[in-house]
């Protein structure tokens, strides 16, 4: 699944066009014997306090280049606005090199795979961290399955953490997008973390880093489910030259001043590779099954007397409400027919009721979506002549 609509897949091709020129520039810089970088990152906080981040490692690495490279070397700063418009300047070369998160570099890497890894980032010695799904501390959510029917705060629509891997842990858990009451995409994960400590969402998906910061100042959350991602990348464009490329890596994998690495909150870099993004990059392909709609729903009574009759249980099924919910959605309902088909076997004691619902019920942007079903089911009794009535599924 791409990123990127279609609008800003056009103003990425329209901007390679310029990156012979940036790579020309570039040649004739080092003709005059300082070798000039952009560094590229996305914003995740006002400008000002990006540079206070990033600023000690570029520095360091300046100084490192000029020493293996025997020449200057000068590396500016290029603040995108978002993620997509940072994936456009790396693979258009617009910046010599980034620092993306996995689920970026994987659709930079889609839509030019000539970008390479410079290194990872190392978090307690390991590529691996971890992102939380949380709520509220007084919430009575204590499992991911109790999710259903609840409200889910995203992060960004390209967040490794904020969607894919958060998305990804739904579907495996059995819910999907048309399960939750509503959801939305937030942006930051700060802003997803005070969004379900207000109460605005039952749940949400942040990074542990954002998690603990949020609680150590006391915002009203706790952890529900933890699930693990790889650390973030540093990535090179393609086309930059083999010996500033190497002069790039081995400079990062140096990297020791406790101050500068304080400042990037991470402890150092680690050598990695296009290998270690696999799960990440299986998650993002197969992340259309958390928007699929489920199969058909099959109510069974396996234990059904012998004795009961096709049409009293269809003229029930058909008389019965189908739904009922805090919100209306009596429009839904009348879009489209609700078709039931049935099974009757009287040898085997089984009676199946097929119910097919409107595909609009379970659209999540539709506010006359349901939180609750009720499917009643009315089996006679022929011992005293009267109807009973259950509700099986809820």
């Amino acid at each position: 699944m791409s990123l990127l609509s279609n609008s800003r897949n056009g103003l990425i091709l329209a901007g390679v066009l310029t990156a012979s020129l940036v790579s020309t520039l570039s040649s004739h810089v080092h003709a005059e014997g300082t070798v000039r970088l952009n560094f590229g990152v996305y914003s995740s906080n006002k400008p000002s306090a990006m540079v206070k981040v990033y600023r000690p490692i570029l520095k360091e690495l300046e100084a490192s280049m000029s020493a293996k490279l025997g020449r200057d070397v000068d590396i500016r700063m290029q603040i995108a606005k978002d993620y997509d418009q940072g994936i456009s300047h790396l693979i258009n070369g617009r910046v010599d090199f980034s620092k993306f998160g996995p689920a970026s570099y994987i659709e930079a890497k889609r839509m030019n795979k000539d970008i390479s890894i410079l290194s990872v980032e190392n978090v307690k010695n390991s590529k691996v961290f971890y992102g939380i799904i949380a709520v509220r501390k007084d919430s009575p959510i204590q499992s991911i399955g109790e999710l259903r029917g609840k409200s889910f705060a995203f992060g960004d629509e390209g967040s490794t953490i904020g969607r894919f891997l958060s998305q990804l842990e739904l579907e495996q858990a059995g819910i999907r997008a048309g399960d939750l009451s509503r959801y939305d995409y937030l942006g930051r994960h700060d802003k997803v973390g005070t969004a379900v400590g207000a109460g605005s969402f039952d749940a949400g998906a942040l990074n542990e880093k954002t998690f603990v910061k949020l609680v150590d100042a006391g915002e009203n959350i706790r952890e529900l489910v933890r699930f693990p991602n790889v650390t973030k990348p540093w990535i090179a464009r393609s086309g930059l030259e083999p010996d500033v490329l190497e002069a790039l890596r081995e400079s990062l994998l140096q990297v020791k001043s406790k101050k500068t690495l304080a400042t990037l909150k991470i402890d150092g870099f680690l050598e990695g590779n296009d290998d270690d993004y696999k799960v990440i990059r299986k998650a993002m392909e197969n992340n259309q099954a958390f928007f699929a709609e489920h199969e058909k729903t099959e109510v069974t009574e396996a234990k059904a007397t012998s004795n009961i009759v096709h049409e009293p249980l269809m003229q029930a099924a058909e008389q019965a409400p189908m739904a009922t919910s805090t919100t209306s959605h009596a429009s839904s309902m009348s879009e489209q027919p609700v078709n039931m088909n049935h099974v009757h076997q009287t040898n085997n004691r089984l009676v199946t009721v097929n119910i097919t619902l409107p595909r609009s019920l379970f659209e999540a942007n539709n506010p006359n979506s349901p939180n609750t079903f009720t499917i009643n089911l009315t089996i006679p009794d022929d011992e005293v002549g009267h109807s009973s009535t259950t509700q099986p599924a809820q």
